[in-house]
């Protein structure tokens, strides 16, 4: 019979101290076992200890002393230091898609204008709307670049409550669940991001906003609990293309959720629906009219429908051993106490709780970045050969760290040793499949995004160097051969779930020192990822010198020049689409045009190949010391050819 009442199934506990574990109204063992939300109650069957002669007798949540009440806020600031220390490092957008494109969006939202139509697979416009703002405050791209890094470490910290909040509906006082919370977002998977301006802090933010607004559904399907979820998994839906698969996982649940009550579940599906499909809709048609196209996830079907099995596999072992190696085995913990979670409540309270909505946003993220890279041509054909195309972790990234977060409670409840050692056994597995069939075939030595596998950057420094050509294939790692990559970023997985197995649930004693040694790996493994972000930044973070000499002509002319970009040019092995981002982004404030045809181009300067008959004929010369990517600025005949020429700053005239 359906229960369409406001009251509760399972009425989470109130009164002071019913977050901080301290005071009348904490969280007890009783507690947990009658009345606490149903996360709860599964996890305390998980952290009883069987040995004891009264397991039950001992709090599953423990009255918090002084250093909890210390620890909280420290591992706060550590969040925001390592942060700030990984997002010091970006100076320059080293993404030419991803984050040049946000940015001139977000640029055109700021009321700025049309941009010049922008290259990419196309991206959605909720983080774009949230760094509008800094284009009011400068004008200046640089300057612009660094507010939005900000903005970003400013949004990442901000999820540490409402991580923190959601934490506490698994049984564990606020002080714990805010040290759980800043571990999760000190971890490399986390802070690394922080070093660009893409979505992932928003998603992430949203995402957690999304969970526990699931958590207050559960605990009391009102009306009103269900279009703040809606609203929630519907913003979710415009920070990125991929979140779709988390909202259809939203829109089941709500579905579901008429178990508890049809009314609540009714209304919050006729908001969410709509919304969900609106965003995605207008994502899409804001891409379309900015002139940058969409094709985000256009291969996914395909890629299951035509890749050989062992290449599906190959993808899911690799980005499988990415989670493992970046959380330290956490992700399998985690995994594992979900399952039981979600078996609990399957088969006990015959629900589809918030765990369930869990599982099924981690199983859509998985399938959607399997498909995204299960193919012939990313893994071993394609000219540009990439390592992170065999272990992305960026799409799973933003589950998994909820999974992350699921097993640190778990542990600090005190997990029973059981958990532990079969999680110790899945990961032993993971490593050796990964070691022996995965690592041999893969191209280590291949290019690598940090933003893309975060989690095992701490091992950058152990990639090879060596070219392709040189690269002895089918070797198997050791500790001291080129492909040492493999074995050295799984080992800190292996020995940390093998030093909790050997300790076993954890008492009131061995939870500070846990969380102490895990603030101190993520804050060296941040600090580590250094290296690759700041590599990165300098290799692929330049400001193109073309861009400069371009903004140096408009300001000496107040900005009447006209300039056109040649999408036909395509100089040694640039990318165009690569270029024209970037010349876009930088020439300012003048807006760059685009040319397919130089030849019928009417702008005063065309930027294209160094080789231009047909330009040469008519009068065209090159300005001097002027090129970027192999780009050059071409002159045409007229008054600013002239005193350009006057002043001695073109090329020679060449030669039809």
């Amino acid at each position: 019979m359906t229960n369409d009442s406001s009251t509760p199934a399972t009425e989470p506990t109130v009164g002071p101290g019913a977050e901080s574990g301290v005071g009348p109204g904490a969280r007890s063992g009783a507690d947990d076992a009658a009345e606490a939300p149903a996360p709860a109650r599964g996890m305390a069957v998980l952290t009883r200890d069987p040995a004891g002669p009264t397991a039950a007798a001992e709090p599953a949540v423990r009255a918090v002393g002084p250093f909890w009440r210390w620890a909280a806020p420290a591992s706060v600031v550590l969040a925001a230091v390592l942060h700030l220390v990984v997002a010091l490092g970006a100076h320059t957008p080293s993404f030419p898609f991803d984050e040049i494109v946000l940015l001139q969006y977000s640029k055109f939202l700021a009321g700025e204008g049309m941009p010049t139509a922008p290259r990419g697979a196309g991206y959605f416009p909720a983080w774009s709307v949230v760094m509008a703002p800094v284009w009011w405050v400068t004008s200046d791209p640089a300057v612009a670049y660094r507010l939005a890094i900000g903005l970003g470490v400013g949004v990442a910290l901000a999820t540490i409550w409402p991580l923190a909040r959601a934490v506490t509906r698994v049984g564990l006082p606020m002080p714990q669940a805010v040290v759980v919370a800043a571990i999760v977002m000190s971890l490399p998977s986390r802070t690394v991001q922080s070093g660009y301006v893409t979505s992932e802090k928003l998603l992430f933010l949203v995402l957690v906003c999304a969970m526990l607004a699931a958590l207050r559904f559960w605990e009391r399907p009102t009306i009103p609990r269900a279009i703040v979820f809606a609203l929630v998994a519907a913003l979710l839906t415009a920070t990125h293309a991929r979140a779709l698969a988390l909202a259809i996982a939203c829109v089941v649940w709500l579905l579901c959720m008429a178990i508890r009550s049809w009314r609540a579940s009714l209304v919050g599906t006729a908001v969410l629906a709509p919304l969900a499909y609106l965003a995605f809709w207008s994502g899409g048609q804001m891409n379309q009219f900015l002139g940058g196209g969409w094709g985000q996830g256009s291969k996914l079907v395909d890629n299951y429908l035509t890749s050989r099995p062992s290449i599906i596999a190959r993808a899911t072992i690799g980005q499988g051993w990415e989670q493992v190696a970046g959380s330290l085995g956490l992700v399998t913990v985690g995994l594992l106490v979900m399952l039981a979670l979600v078996w609990r409540e399957l088969r006990r309270e015959r629900a589809i709780g918030p765990v369930c909505l869990l599982a099924a946003m981690l199983l859509g993220v998985v399938l959607l970045s399997v498909g995204q890279w299960s193919n012939e041509q990313a893994m071993y054909t394609a000219g540009w050969r990439r390592l992170d195309a065999w272990l992305y972790g960026r799409y799973i990234d933003p589950v998994s760290s909820l999974l992350i977060a699921l097993a640190l409670a778990a542990i600090l409840r005190g997990l029973r040793r059981i958990v532990l050692a079969v999680a110790l056994g899945i990961t032993a597995l993971a490593v050796a499949g990964t070691v022996l069939w995965i690592a041999p075939d893969a191209p280590t030595w291949g290019y690598v995004t940090p933003a893309h596998i975060p989690g095992v950057m701490p091992w950058f420094a152990a990639l090879p160097q060596q070219a392709g050509e040189d690269w002895q294939w089918g070797l198997i790692p050791t500790f001291t051969n080129a492909n040492r990559f493999w074995l050295l970023a799984s080992l800190p997985a292996l020995l940390l779930l093998g030093a909790l197995t050997a300790c076993g649930r954890l008492r009131q004693r061995g939870t500070p020192v846990f969380a102490a040694v895990m603030l101190v790996i993520s804050a060296a493994g941040t600090v580590g990822s250094t290296r690759a972000t700041d590599h990165f930044q300098q290799l692929e973070g330049s400001r193109p010198s073309l861009a400069a000499d371009i903004n140096q002509l408009q300001a000496e002319h107040d900005g009447a020049i006209t300039v056109e970009f040649d999408r036909s040019c395509t100089p040694g092995m640039s990318n165009n689409a690569v270029v024209q981002n970037r010349l876009a982004y930088w020439i300012h404030p003048t807006t760059m045009g685009v040319t397919t045809d130089r030849n019928a181009s009417t702008a005063q300067v065309t930027l294209g190949c160094d080789i231009w008959p047909e330009g040469t004929e008519r009068g065209a010369r090159m300005l001097a010391d002027a090129e970027s990517y192999g780009y050059h600025a071409w002159v045409m005949p007229g008054p600013l050819q002239d005193e350009l020429a006057e002043q001695g700053r073109l090329e020679p005239a060449a030669t039809p």
